[in-house]
């Protein structure tokens, strides 16, 4: 009987071992799926470039046979952050007042159309992009158009998901010039626009966080 109640209790624990394995392992193979690990469920596994045309060409019709062949596209990567700085206003050095070409915001728009329409990446899933305007570049950041002419553009970039900061020590400066009233400079910022202490400072600070600098 002894022998029996053993060889019992031994079927038991080895069935309840191999049950407790492959509710393990079930649990596993769920988790990678629904994070994107398993494989079969990789949406940005398309190699093929371009995924979309910027111009609606073929590479080799808008620049010429052969083209597309010695085309570098990018990898296809996830988390890609960036931190770009403005610190000009105008592209070109003219005054503010001739200014035709913003600093830095068209360079965005061009990124973007990069990562979304020739390789199929999207924002906040793919990629990240905030902008620091400081110093010259703080008008930028301004709602009265006739001091800032490319409120429109920096707003459309907004829409698109790029994260604008204020240099705080830009908009003393701001104050100082007549460009924004002393205490009420916030409700004539673009709205959807937020502040940094120091622009160089949080530069630094985006930058151990995992962003990448970019100036334009």
């Amino acid at each position: 009987m002894e022998v029996a109640a053993l060889n019992h209790i031994q079927l038991f624990m080895e069935d309840h071992l191999m049950k407790t394995l492959l509710l393990s392992l079930s649990t596993i193979l769920f988790l990678l799926g629904t994070t994107g690990v398993y494989a079969g469920n990789h949406e940005h596994d398309d190699d093929s470039c371009p995924l979309g045309l910027v111009n609606g060409m073929t590479l080799d019709a808008e620049f010429g046979p052969g083209s597309a062949e010695i085309t570098r596209c990018l990898k296809k990567r996830r988390h890609v952050k960036l931190v770009v700085q403005a610190n000009r206003f105008c592209m070109d050095d003219v005054p503010n007042s001739q200014c035709t070409r913003p600093f830095a915001l068209l360079n965005l728009a061009k990124m973007i159309d990069d990562y979304e329409i020739t390789h199929g990446m999207k924002a906040g899933r793919d990629y990240e992009m905030v902008v620091i305007a400081h110093t010259a570049g703080g008008p930028l950041m301004l709602k009265d158009e006739s001091i800032n002419p490319f409120r429109n553009k920096v707003e459309a970039l907004m829409q698109r998901g790029v994260k604008f900061y204020l240099c705080q020590n830009a908009t003393r400066a701001m104050i100082k010039k007549g460009l924004l009233p002393p205490g009420d400079a916030t409700a004539n910022i673009i709205e959807g626009v937020e502040y940094v202490t120091a622009g160089i400072t949080a530069l630094v600070d985006f930058q151990y966080q995992g962003y990448r600098y970019v100036r334009p």
